[in-house]
């Protein structure tokens, strides 16, 4: 069984806008369960398009990990390609389109000491915050660590700083980052958001550009796509994205070189002892 890296993304965890949340916060979510996504395909019939399988443990009364093994009957092709010799020949599939395959791996860690999780794809963030949301009926919020020191150390000049600013910025009176009389005029006109795009001759990171960017990220969760077009300290011109500084850490775990999957066993044990050796 060979090694494959896989990278986490840690984020913050907030249920119900409380400080803290405890392992017993998940008592609701199965060990063990099965979910189908169903679509009616006429009166009396229905098609399942998607299985997902779950699973559940608690580890030292402070990890609750959450495996999801799933996949989805489409696309499928009725013809498969079989090489015998030289000669490729196409026969029928031999998996029937009713049999889905459990391909996809998706694997998730929180952090009751922490108060963090982690999550092996970042870009299901809302969809996870959602699914625990249904399972254990409080409200979530699932928040990016930024390492803003790491951020704005990337840049050597910028080109360009855009966001998308929010009503909910100018309830603050706090007003550092843009003027309420910017925001009286953006928000005069009724729309629900404005975005903004700060263009510059690659200029230098000065200390003004660099105090106001950090404001800007003391803010994130008042705004939407924060993007800053510059140079890099390798000389490249680069596109940064808060995506890129989410907290990550990455570890390197065995797979099946047949089915290309994860263990689920290794992956959890290689993150907590990663997150334990990192001090935490």
């Amino acid at each position: 069984m060979a090694d494959k890296p896989l990278k986490f993304s840690g984020n913050r965890l907030v249920l119900n806008n409380q400080p803290t949340f405890s392992v017993f916060d998940f008592d609701d979510i199965r060990d063990s369960n099965t979910e189908h996504m169903d679509i009616k395909i006429s009166e009396k019939e229905t098609e399942t398009i998607s299985i997902k399988k779950i699973t559940k443990q608690i580890h030292e009364d402070r990890f609750i990990s959450l495996y999801f093994n799933y996949g989805n009957k489409y696309p499928y092709s009725q013809k498969v390609a079989k090489l015998d010799g030289e000669e490729l020949e196409e026969i029928d599939n031999p998996r029937s389109p009713e049999l889905i395959e459990l391909s996809d791996q998706l694997f998730v860690l929180i952090d009751a000491k922490l108060q963090r999780i982690w999550l092996s794809n970042q870009r299901q963030r809302n969809e996870i915050a959602k699914w625990l949301k249904e399972k254990i009926n409080k409200d979530v919020n699932i928040k990016s660590i930024i390492n803003e020191t790491e951020f704005i150390d990337k840049l050597k000049s910028v080109q360009e700083i855009s966001f998308t600013v929010l009503p909910d910025l100018f309830n603050s009176a706090d007003q550092q980052t843009l003027s309420s009389h910017l925001a009286q005029d953006i928000f005069g006109f009724g729309a629900e958001k404005a975005k903004v795009q700060l263009l510059y001759k690659n200029s230098s990171i000065t200390d003004k550009i660099r105090e106001k960017f950090n404001g800007l990220l003391a803010k994130k969760d008042n705004f939407q796509e924060i993007a800053v077009i510059g140079r890099s300290d390798e000389g490249f011109d680069t596109v940064f994205n808060l995506e890129e500084v989410v907290s990550k850490v990455t570890v390197n775990v065995g797979y099946d070189e047949t089915s290309k999957h994860l263990n689920p066993e290794s992956v959890f044990d290689a993150l907590k002892q990663k997150i334990k050796a990192n001090g935490s």
